[in-house]
């Protein structure tokens, strides 16, 4: 640590850190005719400079000699930008934070679990079906040291699995999902298996028989684009996110909110315990916190010590090998007093989104693009007709059409532009979302 901090007294600059991390990956694969397991261990040395602009460098050489390089490296880059950067000031931190792992992700046991799982969903079903099973460990040890007396560490452990089914019957039918948290094999044990595969295994089923999404305009043919929609808590989540893509304070356009009403409550916690995109620093060594982003007290921004304005700002730093940039960790809508039958009592008619296979916004145009894995029309209260490949299409300012949320939310793990978050929200209703 000494030499390490000998290293940051040699650069002359306004500021300066090393940050030293190492990932152990292990990765079980099992499909129907084939399994895998990987393993992978690696480390690097992160070197970052504020002279004039932002500099960064990094190696995967650990002696003393590789890292001052880096370092000087570093500072050399920050002297070639051509603008200049500032970095609010913030309280240093020091500490050491190890998260737990309850039970050891054992590659035997892993793969008799993924076993049990497979047999499990293709008891369910009469038809032929292709799974594929994917489960993954990761450890990370962060230690972050800076020229304003900061020395953190954090060890965090993420586990996950990403089910696939795809369904043979009158034509191909697909489902997914992603289940994990923060911790070890607990992580999936813990998991509501039983709803999990009830509810996979029927998207998959119900797909190999979805109409094209232009069959709800023969459904509803006295609307002209707008339908009262309900969504899932995956899709809900995403939504959570791409609204959240808004309020980064980096591309942040205070005319898509300005006199906006809305009822949403929309959380960013990085302290969510046992949570995916969990961490107790971020990526600028700032202590996390708990931010609404949107509320009755108005509009919160993500920020990093670059864009905020003061030190009780930043916190939501994200990025290592380059500049950091304000980013989600677990982003959710927060619940209301809804129930999922209330919810689909009084809609009546409308559409009912299931599932995640994307989502999108537009910065720019304030827009929204969401699409479910699959989708149902809601008739007189009741599910009907399937529909696959459904687009959900609004504008950030369509939040205030969100009229009715549900009393539980439910996490997804998840990845944004490789960093671990997670993003969740209850079952709740858009009242005039356009569908295609």
């Amino acid at each position: 640590m000494q030499n390490l901090l000998k290293i940051l007294d040699k650069i002359p600059a306004r500021y300066s850190d090393i940050r030293i991390i190492s990932q152990k990956t292990i990765q079980v694969a099992l499909r129907t005719d084939s399994s895998d397991c990987f393993e992978e261990e690696s480390s690097r040395i992160i070197c970052r400079v504020v002279s004039r602009g932002y500099g960064v460098a990094s190696t995967d050489k650990s002696d003393m000699s590789s890292i001052e390089h880096a370092a000087l490296l570093a500072l050399k880059s920050a002297r070639l930008c051509s603008q200049s950067v500032e970095l609010v000031d913030v309280t240093p931190e020091k500490g050491f934070v190890e998260r737990p792992v309850v039970e050891e992700f054992e590659v035997e046991k892993v793969l008799s679990f993924l076993k049990s799982i497979d047999r499990d969903i293709k008891s369910r079903t009469s038809v032929r079906v292709r799974t594929e099973l994917v489960a993954s460990h990761y450890s990370f040890d962060s230690t972050l040291i800076t020229s304003e007396g900061t020395e953190v560490r954090e060890k965090i452990p993420l586990t996950d699995l990403t089910i696939y089914i795809l369904s043979k019957g009158l034509s191909e039918g697909f489902s997914s999902k992603m289940v994990g948290g923060m911790g070890g094999f607990e992580a999936l044990r813990n998991q509501q298996w039983e709803e999990i595969l009830e509810c996979l295994v029927k998207r998959a089923s119900d797909s190999t028989r979805a109409k094209p999404s232009v069959s709800l305009h023969f459904s509803y043919p006295y609307l002209t684009g707008r339908f009262k929609v309900v969504l899932d808590p995956e899709a809900a989540g995403g939504l959570a996110h791409e609204i959240a893509h808004f309020l980064e304070a980096d591309v942040y356009q205070e005319r898509f909110f300005k006199g906006l009403n809305y009822e949403i409550r929309l959380v960013d916690n990085p302290l969510l315990e046992g949570a995916y995109g969990s961490f107790y620093w971020d990526d600028e060594g700032v202590r996390s916190r708990e931010k609404i982003l949107l509320g009755k007290e108005g509009v919160n921004l993500l920020h990093t010590r670059l864009t905020a304005k003061k030190d009780s700002d930043a916190g939501n730093a994200r990025g290592i090998l380059h500049k950091p940039r304000p980013m989600v960790s677990n982003v959710y809508i927060h619940p209301s007093d809804w129930s999922r039958e209330e919810i689909f009592a009084d809609t009546q008619n409308g559409i009912y989104a299931e599932g995640l296979v994307r989502a999108e916004c537009r910065i720019d145009e304030g827009r929204i693009e969401i699409e479910p894995e699959i989708a149902y029309v809601l008739k007189n209260k009741e599910l009907t007709m399937p529909i696959k490949n459904l687009k959900i299409i609004c504008s950030i300012r369509d939040i205030s059409r969100i009229d009715a949320v549900g009393s539980s939310v439910q996490l997804r793990p998840s990845y944004e532009k490789g960093f671990a978050i997670s993003e969740g929200a209850p079952y709740l209703r858009i009242n005039g979302a356009i569908c295609r």
